[in-house]
């Protein structure tokens, strides 16, 4: 029986996968939901944001779109409380407010897509056209966002605990031992197997790539992981007669393995992107904030307001 603790991040017991999968589910259906709406406000406004800046007051939905009116007004506050949300995940990184509420993972994820959609709202209450001190706001957003997917895709390239802490070189080795382990004692999975799928998703990387080519390395991996993915499935039915529940976990396991020797590999390249994407990413944070709130108490103080 293997400890959940000996298995890092690649825990996998079934309780808690389900309880991960359940999470990952509620996060497609918001994101899902959320695109859905986003789109609709878009294609209902289309005609108003289409039309020249200075011919607007003249449409009819002017008053509701406009930055001021009731939509545009009602976007941008759930907007920029959505980016305010965001800092949630830092306190729950880096203090214990919360405890041990949820997975740390699972506050990335919300904090993720509460980066995505706030923006997006944001734009909709700018009614896509933004100046003056407003625009160096906009523009920092725009790039904590973009920079944020990014930031997400490094992070993940770490290693880490359940907890998602970083671990060193040797509990990762441990990590992957474990999963060898798995594979043989409770699948039974013979040696022969094993070195197949070994040399079927063997990562394609070299160790002293520079930082810029580590990132195409890891994207061109993950890409060709798909197809190599969907041929090793075929190729274990086939020869193997291997199919089901057994053949999907082995997958998974083969895969989690496959991605620890790559993650080994490029660590120290990683760690660096890891450390260089924090230099770009917080000093433009700050700036969008600091307008942030600028722009809300001037927008207070002129006696601007919502629904109440």
């Amino acid at each position: 029986m293997i400890k959940l603790s000996d298995l890092c991040i690649f825990n996998l017991m079934n309780n808690n996968r389900r309880e991960k999968q359940k999470f990952q589910i509620f996060i497609k259906i918001l994101y899902l939901i959320s695109f859905i709406l986003l789109t609709y406000f878009i294609i209902d406004g289309f005609s108003f944001y289409l039309t020249d800046y200075q011919q607007r007051p003249r449409h009819e939905d002017y008053r509701n779109l406009r930055p001021a009116g009731d939509f545009g007004h009602g976007v941008g506050v759930v907007g920029s409380a959505m980016m305010l949300f965001m800092l949630l995940y830092s306190l729950r990184k880096r203090t214990r407010i919360f405890g041990q509420v949820g997975e740390l993972k699972s506050w990335l994820n919300l904090h993720i897509y509460l980066g995505i959609m706030g923006p997006l709202l944001v734009i909709l209450h700018s009614a896509f056209k933004v100046e003056g001190l407003i625009a160096v706001s906009f523009w920092s957003m725009i790039a904590v966002a973009l920079s944020g997917v990014l930031g997400r895709y490094l992070y993940i390239q770490i290693p880490r605990s359940v907890e998602g802490e970083a671990i060193d070189l040797e509990s990762i080795e441990k990590a992957k031992n474990k999963l060898v382990i798995e594979l043989r004692e409770r699948y039974q999975i013979s040696d022969n197997i094993i070195e197949f799928i070994d040399n079927q998703l063997q990562p394609s990387i070299d160790q002293d790539a520079g930082l810029i080519k580590s990132i195409y390395i890891i994207l061109v991996d993950d890409l060709k992981r798909l197809v190599k993915i969907r041929l090793l499935r075929k190729s274990l039915n086939e020869k193997y007669a291997l199919q089901g529940i057994i053949l999907g976990d082995l997958i998974d396991i083969s895969r989690q393995k496959s991605l620890l020797e790559r993650k080994v590999i490029l660590l120290n390249q990683v760690q660096q992107l890891f450390h260089y994407w924090h230099v770009f990413h917080k000093p433009f944070a700050i700036v969008m904030y600091l307008i942030m709130l600028v722009h809300v108490g001037i927008t207070v103080w002129l006696g601007y307001s919502w629904i109440f």
